[in-house]
């Protein structure tokens, strides 16, 4: 099963090398596709990226910016089985982090899959408790038909259950939820595996915290009213930008 793993960036100069070396040397997997789409980075970011020269880079203008626009493009350029979403900023916790997230898609009810997330040393408790909340610190495994909990700072999805459903571009926030909540109306299972760890958190502030979920909690309201339409089948594919 080949593997392309995504990673959405703007202004993640900081981390995002230390992210691809991880990424690189993981374990038990094939030869990994991965691609960069950066929105706009002012900050060095692009350089880093260019260090790494088996790493295929894919630049949007900031204006055009959505989550699911960025990762739609991303899987439009992947050639893999399965698609990994990581943020620049989740750092793969293991050698064994990317083989133990796919080997779920061994069950072919299996859409999507996220793995565990462990609080980096800057986790406020605004982050402890978000992070609580979801699950996404959980050490037990889940297997999800009704749930919609996923989360594309950690996860992956069968290629072309993505290409038929795509990530709604529209969406301010939330994306990864609306998706999950999507496959799982076709039938489609969501696992999440403890197994695949990630570390990740955000450092935020209450005025942070509270402008992120000024953008997912519109989606996840209209989603537990049954308010929001999936996405189209079939959706036309996302152009790429010139010399990506």
């Amino acid at each position: 099963m080949s593997v392309s793993v995504v990673i959405r960036a703007k202004n993640e100069a900081r981390d995002i090398g230390e992210t691809l070396e991880a990424v690189q040397r993981q374990e038990g997997v094939g030869p990994v596709e991965v691609i960069v789409v950066d929105s706009g980075s002012t900050d060095g970011t692009l350089d880093v990226v260019r260090r790494f020269p088996t790493v295929r880079l894919i630049e949007i203008a900031p204006e055009t910016f959505t989550y699911g626009r960025a990762l739609n493009l991303g899987v439009a350029a992947a050639g893999g089985d399965v698609v990994v979403s990581l943020s620049a900023h989740s750092l793969p916790a293991h050698e064994r982090w990317l083989a133990n997230l796919v080997r779920n898609f061994a069950d072919s009810r299996v859409a999507g899959v996220y793995g565990r997330q462990i609080p980096r040393a800057n986790a406020t408790l605004f982050d402890l408790f978000g992070m609580a909340l979801s699950g996404v610190t959980s050490m037990r495994r889940r297997w999800q038909e009704k749930d919609m909990m996923f989360s594309n700072a950690n996860g992956a999805f069968r290629r072309l259950v993505c290409r038929e459903f795509p990530f709604d571009e529209w969406l301010p926030g939330a994306e990864d939820l609306a998706w999950a909540h999507v496959v799982q109306s076709e039938g489609y299972a969501i696992v999440y595996e403890p197994g695949a760890p990630v570390y990740h958190s955000h450092g935020e502030s209450l005025p942070h915290l509270l402008r992120r979920l000024a953008k997912d909690q519109p989606t996840i309201f209209k989603l537990k009213l049954g308010l929001l339409r999936p996405a189209k089948r079939d959706a036309p594919v996302p152009v790429l930008p010139e010399g990506s």
